[in-house]
């Protein structure tokens, strides 16, 4: 068995998508509720956007564990599509408020947007600098 080594871009990886789940939980959070207790649509994309958080934090947990680089390669790959499809989410699959001063407009879809790229980013980085590893 091999030993688990904790890199820099394992803690990187981790803690970015820590950061975004518990930022789309509190404040990046989309609008609230209407006067009449109903919903808007951004509030769905807030929900959808914190399930894929969730996913992102599970795989970068799993990515820090496993020892095996090849692995490490996968899990990394398998980062980019979902955090693509996060930044799909807010305004393009699912919209978001009119006005552009609504917190999920302001707030919520920069955050994603930015989190899910820096995400992408070091991943590639980190496909690359274990590609380049030898056995």
């Amino acid at each position: 068995m091999k030993k688990v080594k904790i890199g820099i871009s394992d803690m990187i990886l981790l803690v970015l998508s820590i950061i975004f789940l518990v930022g789309i939980l509190t404040f990046f959070k989309t609008c609230g509720p209407k006067n009449d207790g109903s919903w808007m649509t951004c509030h769905w994309a807030g929900n959808t956007v914190t399930g894929i958080a969730v996913i992102l934090t599970a795989i970068s947990f799993v990515h820090m564990l496993i020892p095996d680089r090849k692995i490490k390669i996968g899990l990394s790959v398998s980062i980019i599509p979902v955090s693509v499809l996060a930044i799909l989410v807010p305004g393009v699959l699912i919209n978001t408020c009119m006005a552009d001063v609504m917190r999920c407009n302001a707030i919520m879809r920069p955050s994603v947007i930015i989190l899910s790229s820096l995400m992408i980013v070091f991943s590639v980085f980190d496909i690359i600098r274990y590609a380049k590893k030898e056995d």
